[in-house]
């Protein structure tokens, strides 16, 4: 069972605890502890849970289109998305992202799209994302540290 769940500091120890293999450190985004302590308030942080234990962890920014000029006003930026290395490779991550828009709609109602950036040398999360109903807009960021993204994006609701 998978579910999406807002971060709560009772949860700080798992989410520090979060790790990736070490061939994908380049594309995260640092330490756990320091994605938390530099939260900002339109920066709001989720777990993903898979039978009651902290699988994953994401933010959904709600400003993403203040930052990024491929984003319009109504869409959630997805950043820091990560799944645990020892929860890897069991589809966690295809069915959270599948869980997304129903998760939205109850709890980010005025959105209408999602929107992240993956970059061009992650192929497993590129494929990821393209399983689990996200387009490839033919666009690529380049602001990134770790080289160009292509840029994503999914309805929240179905057109």
């Amino acid at each position: 069972m998978i579910s999406i769940e807002k971060y709560t500091e009772d949860k700080y120890q798992d989410v520090v605890a979060l790790s990736v293999k070490p061939e994908q450190v380049i594309f995260t985004v640092g330490s756990m502890a320091d994605v938390i302590a530099y939260l900002e308030s339109h920066e709001h942080p989720h777990l993903i849970v898979a039978s009651g234990q902290v699988a994953g962890f994401f933010i959904l920014d709600i400003k993403y289109a203040e930052h990024y000029d491929f984003c319009h006003e109504k869409a959630l930026g997805i950043r820091a998305l990560m799944i645990d290395q020892k929860f890897q490779r069991q589809k966690i991550a295809k069915q959270a992202l599948l869980n997304f828009p129903a998760y939205a709609q109850e709890f980010y109602p005025r959105y209408d799209d999602f929107y992240l950036t993956v970059n061009c040398r992650n192929k497993p999360a590129y494929q990821c994302y393209i399983n689990s109903v996200f387009t490839d807009t033919g666009e690529l960021y380049t602001g990134g540290p770790a080289g160009p993204q292509h840029i994503m994006m999914r309805h929240i609701r179905v057109q």
